[in-house]
Order: C-alpha cells, then structure tokens, then sequence
C-alpha cells in the first residue's frame, strides 16, 4: 500500500491536525504501535479506524456561517 492512499492522506491530515502520533492515536483509541504501520502505508487501517479518522477531521473543521 502507498502512502498515496486515501487512507494514508487522511491518517496524515489527521496527524497534522492533532499535533502527533501519540495524540492522534489517543484520539482514535489505538497505540502508536497500531498506527505507525498505516502512516508508512505498509498498511491499510480498518474500516472503522478509517472513519473514525475522517470524522476526526471533520470534527476539527472550522465551522462556516
């Protein structure tokens, strides 16, 4: 898997958002150890760590008027 994945982008965004791996896993309710392996893209999160991750993101958007 290349970190050119959607997964990969959004685990990244995700990263950048929450300041670092050990935030960012503490917020997705994995260990680091868990998610190293889906920020180099030699893996591909689950399903459900995926959208967790998306509603991450989303939830750390500014809100709009």
């Amino acid at each position: 898997m290349s970190t050119e994945t959607p997964q990969a982008r959004t685990l990244h965004r995700a990263l950048k958002n929450y300041g670092g791996a050990a935030e960012l896993a503490k917020a997705l309710k994995v260990t680091v150890e868990e998610l190293s392996p889906w920020l180099t893209g030699r893996e591909g999160p689950s399903v459900s760590i995926y959208m967790a991750t998306l509603k991450l993101i989303a939830k750390a958007r500014p809100k709009t008027r």
